[in-house]
């Protein structure tokens, strides 16, 4: 790979991306415009943002990797966030949207009157953002030394322009600079799959798929992605900037459907397979198109990362903002915020190794605690009391912190789900007759 030709491009997609946030932070006048983008996103934007922060560099480099084991199968990588999008935009979008609130936390203070509930939601979902967060810092410095690229400046200067046009512009910037970074990412991705398809020359020939699916990857590759898009606030937050419902539709619709087709070129390389250590997919990228393209494909895989870091940057402050501070704060403390939350998540990455455990444990217990009584809360034709939800949230930990010491024949993701449903029927039971009790007294 020509490390030169990748160091200039990564600097000229940060200098536009800098340049775009600076521009969109002219127009960001209050804390509705910070987090929601003024809650009047169109749809091109729209889908550009969806597209960007679900395809990420986790999503790139781990279906690449798989791809060379367990081949076509690697599919139901990519497919839980996909149909994830899909389904948003099949009408729980809508329903999100229909709340009116800033945050998902939020819609458990509405639905279920508690704000002890609606804090719970939110540092679960704090927590978990954050370690993806966290993620993706580790995930771009091991991608940087795996191409050559061992200068901490480069890695610093990088991170520094996304925290600054993050911070600068919130949603208004991380929506313009995903457009750009969106582009990039698909330009470069189907430049580099036509240069090899048509006219490159193939490491190796394309792997047998294996016969046999690997069912023991299935609940983490597709159903906890699936399940984690209804919940996770960065989702929620691109709902409700929607500027109306049937915009959100066609954008989360159309979001899905592109990065399915943006993960299958990954997927093609890794299964033409590569030589040597470090990238499965810059290995076989290189191989099959030269140094130059090489060079553009890395930057696109940095720019996938960035894309879904400015993200979580602005989800995070979000749910900090909205949830836990009772007045509204001043712009200048609401931009330190989203700065601290990226310097603190540059920091937190030396005290990790190995990542993808913990991003997995995080997904796993913020579906185990939250995603019950939210779809509830979702469906709910009236309000509810706090019992259903509480109860729904403690059996789904207690399933969680079970498991890690229980094996269990069926997925144990499953079984939590399970035993959260179980909690919210006792917790309504409970509710219904204290009304009837109540009904009898009076």
């Amino acid at each position: 790979m020509n490390i030169s030709v990748f160091i200039f491009f990564l600097l000229l997609l940060q200098a536009a991306c800098w340049w775009m946030g600076k521009r969109s932070a002219k127009g960001v006048k209050t804390q509705n415009d910070y987090y929601l983008g003024g809650g009047s996103v169109p749809f091109f934007p729209l889908t550009a943002t969806f597209l960007a922060t679900q395809v990420g560099g986790g999503l790139i480099l781990g279906s690449a990797e798989e791809a060379k084991t367990v081949g076509w199968w690697v599919l139901l990588y990519p497919l839980g966030q996909v149909l994830g999008l899909i389904v948003l935009g099949c009408g729980i979008g809508r329903r999100l949207s229909g709340f009116k609130v800033s945050t998902v936390a939020q819609i458990f203070e509405v639905v279920y009157g508690s704000q002890i509930l609606k804090k719970a939601a939110s540092l679960l979902s704090i927590v978990s953002l954050f370690m993806i967060l966290i993620g993706q810092v580790l995930a771009s410095k091991r991608f940087l030394l795996s191409l050559g690229v061992d200068d901490a400046w480069i890695f610093i200067l990088f991170w520094g322009i996304l925290i600054a046009y993050t911070s600068m512009g919130g949603m208004k910037a991380v929506i313009a600079t995903d457009l750009i970074q969106a582009f990039f990412l698909i330009a470069i991705f189907l430049f580099a799959f036509a240069v090899a398809y048509f006219g490159g020359t193939a490491p190796e020939a394309i792997q047998s798929a294996s016969l046999d699916m690997p069912t023991e990857k299935f609940c983490g590759w597709l159903l906890l992605p699936f399940l984690f898009t209804f919940i996770e606030q960065d989702m929620g937050q691109r709902c409700f900037a929607a500027s109306s419902p049937k915009t959100l539709a066609k954008a989360s619709i159309g979001a899905g459907l592109f990065a399915f087709l943006v993960a299958l070129i990954p997927i093609y390389f890794g299964m033409r397979g590569g030589s040597g250590g470090g990238s499965v997919l810059m290995s076989a990228v290189s191989l099959s198109t030269g140094p130059a393209i090489a060079a553009l494909v890395g930057c696109g895989v940095i720019a996938a990362i960035l894309s879904t870091a400015n993200s979580l940057i602005n989800a995070i402050g979000s749910n900090l903002s909205e949830d836990f501070f009772a007045s509204k704060s001043s712009m200048p403390k609401i931009k330190a915020l989203s700065a601290l939350i990226g310097i603190g998540a540059i920091f937190a990455s030396y005290a990790f190794s190995s990542i993808v455990g913990v991003l997995m444990l995080s997904y796993e217990l913020s579906i185990a605690c939250l995603f019950v009584p939210l779809m509830a809360a979702l469906f709910a034709k009236k309000r509810r009391t706090f019992e259903p939800a509480a109860a729904s949230m403690l059996f789904g930990a207690a399933g969680f912190f079970l498991f890690r010491q229980i094996d269990f024949p069926i997925p144990k993701e499953m079984v939590e789900i399970l035993l959260s449903a179980i909690g919210f029927a006792i917790g309504a039971y409970v509710q219904n007759r204290q009304k009837i009790t109540t009904r009898i007294r009076s």
